[in-house]
């Protein structure tokens, strides 16, 4: 399927076809990183990688965007404009299907968070403290990760600014990552998810997020305030695919897919990985990804909830985008990194046999 930049390519436009129109800062920043993305040349971007001993982490990004807006009257539907912050943070990854032979036949990547707005719970609950108005947007909860979005709104420059987790009621290990983006003259959004390392499900979560303080890592400023929110949220509806014996070795690591937890909008993947004592003794650490395909040519993408273990086993899951309802087969590849942190001597990598697991409908 060609992007929309090539399809761009192939239309002959008069002067007089382009007509000035209004858009949201989301939909001005979405365009604008789109823009840029296209510019410069393709990177493969590399996994956040979840280390043995973390027990959260945040992953922060910054990407600043002036505002503009031009749309192609005869085009437009065209144009895939993404006026949620969910779909905002999915890296291009999600594509419009236009029925064609080529996209049928073409390995197509599912972005992670294409169906949360759908599913998620309007929270619109807003603070304002020391010149900072700090808002939550949406969030949703499938029953393991919380997952939210929120606007910051300030006169002064906050940078790649980090914010801390929040506390949910019977999670007494958390999990998480987080991301904002600058959007506009003092205007950031960002999103942020945060799930129980330990194997229980709940039914609702009950979040207290109190942040004291925001941080712009940048210059190291802190700005002190005072933005507390209380709010719960009822678990999606899921469906549990226990997947024992699905299990792959390689090289020492072996790679045990335990369950795979199904809701409206992805799909969450538990696994273990055990490590053999003389690869203990040789890398201090163990890195797995998971690479997720169907046998209709979906690729999905995934993003890992942290996990916990010591020593020779290590227990996580990831959170994958929506299952396609047709598809019938997952084919899991791991890859497998092996490295030496404490003396730098290095690394290995490797992909292991692919697991095929038959999905339950």
């Amino acid at each position: 399927m060609k992007d929309i930049y090539q399809l761009l390519n192939d239309i002959n436009l008069d002067d007089n076809e382009f007509v000035e129109m209004e858009v949201n800062e989301i939909e001005t920043a979405r365009v604008k990183k789109a823009l840029k993305k296209a510019i410069n040349e393709k990177k493969k971007l590399k996994s956040n990688i979840w280390k043995k001993n973390a027990v959260a982490a945040s992953i922060l990004v910054c990407i600043t965007a002036t505002t503009f807006g031009l749309t192609f009257p005869a085009y437009a539907k065209s144009i895939p404009i993404i006026d949620d912050i969910f779909r905002y943070f999915d890296n291009e990854k999600t594509v419009l299907d236009d029925g064609s032979k080529e996209n049928q036949t073409k390995e197509k990547e599912k972005g992670l968070y294409v169906n949360y707005k759908k599913f998620s719970t309007a929270i619109g609950l807003a603070k304002e403290s020391n010149g900072i108005k700090f808002t939550i947007d949406d969030a949703i909860f499938d029953g393991k990760t919380v997952t939210l979005t929120y606007s910051i709104e300030s006169k002064q420059e906050l940078g790649n600014v980090g914010v801390s987790m929040p506390k949910i009621k019977g999670m007494t290990a958390i999990g998480g990552t987080g991301s904002t983006s600058k959007i506009g003259a003092n205007k950031y959004v960002g999103i942020l998810t945060a799930s129980n390392l330990e194997d229980t499900k709940l039914n609702v979560a009950d979040i207290q997020w109190d942040i004291d303080s925001l941080k712009n890592p940048e210059n190291q400023t802190v700005i002190k305030g005072d933005w507390k929110f209380d709010f719960s949220l009822d678990a999606t509806n899921s469906k549990i695919q226990l997947t024992e014996g699905s299990s792959v070795e390689k090289n020492g690591v072996t790679v045990n897919i335990e369950k795979i937890i199904y809701n409206p909008m992805s799909f969450v993947v538990s696994y273990d990985q055990e490590i053999s004592e003389m690869i203990s003794k040789k890398w201090n650490v163990v890195d797995v990804e998971l690479e997720i395909k169907d046998d209709l040519g979906n690729i999905y993408s995934g993003q890992g909830n942290g996990g916990f273990g010591t020593g020779e086993f290590y227990q996580t899951s990831k959170t994958f985008g929506k299952l396609d309802p047709n598809a019938s087969k997952l084919f899991i590849t791991s890859h497998i990194i092996l490295e030496d942190k404490k003396l730098g001597k290095g690394k290995e990598e490797f992909v292991s046999k692919e697991i095929i697991i038959k999905i339950q409908k």
